[in-house]
């Protein structure tokens, strides 16, 4: 079995094809530049992937460029006229309630996927502890920290590699029931654990924000407490990074 994964130098694209290649799959990697050991194709504008998929069984596609649907449908049309047997897609917990924009596209592309007739598996997931503690980063020049009023369940990527394994190697499931890391964490805890981790001393200031995509985030529609993965915690992420 060959496995063709998109977005292969990604975040989770860096620890799923090695989790693959351990379980002895032949695993193809897709990039826009050329390089001795990829596959080169454009998602975006379906130039390369026919011949990109050649003696491709099955694809696993983490891209997700600024045009996620045209990206889903060049993947389709090419795997149809190729007849892959088993398309994987990673989504995110959410996204038909939350009205962001990249969650609109992302929806977009999942369900363009899930009605595409090619054999599929769909697994949402939480937000990854990188994109938790992106916004919390991106203050460390502050005197102060400002933590969300809202919750999070960050998700350990190498969690989510070996599940997205599992299902590469076994037979399509459909949209498999979501899955969310192992802890949901206030805002405020995300941020004490931050500041325990780089020593910060700052004051951390509560905020929230109107609107619906904020009140969406409030209402926990991106959290599902009741199916949790195993894996690092948020403080153990943060120790080892």
């Amino acid at each position: 079995m060959t496995i063709l994964v998109t977005g292969a130098t990604g975040t989770l694209g860096r620890e799923l094809v090695p989790v693959l290649r351990s379980r002895d799959a032949e695993v193809a990697v897709l990039s826009r530049r050329e390089h001795p050991a990829f596959r080169t194709a454009d998602l975006a504008t379906g130039v390369g992937l026919a011949a990109a998929l050649e003696g491709v069984d099955t694809v696993v596609h983490l891209a997700a460029g600024r045009h996620q649907l045209a990206e889903a449908r060049n993947l389709l049309a090419a795997s149809r006229a190729g007849g892959i047997r088993h398309l994987v897609f990673i989504s995110i917990v959410g996204i038909d309630l939350i009205p962001l924009g990249y969650y609109r596209d992302k929806l977009a592309a999942e369900r363009e996927i899930e009605q595409s007739g090619i054999p599929v598996s769909i697994q949402r997931t939480t937000q990854f502890h990188s994109f938790a503690a992106a916004p919390f980063l991106a203050q460390s020049g502050l005197p102060v920290l400002f933590a969300p009023r809202l919750s999070i369940q960050p998700i350990d990527t190498r969690e989510v590699a070996s599940v997205l394994a599992d299902l590469a190697l076994s037979e399509p499931g459909g949209r498999m029931p979501d899955l969310g890391g192992p802890q949901v964490l206030t805002g405020r805890q995300l941020a004490d654990a931050v500041s325990a981790r780089y020593g910060w001393q700052k004051r951390i200031v509560d905020i929230g924000l109107p609107g619906r995509t904020w009140g969406a985030f409030a209402s926990g529609y991106h959290l599902v407490p009741s199916n949790r993965a195993g894996g690092r915690t948020f403080a153990e992420y943060l120790a080892q990074s």
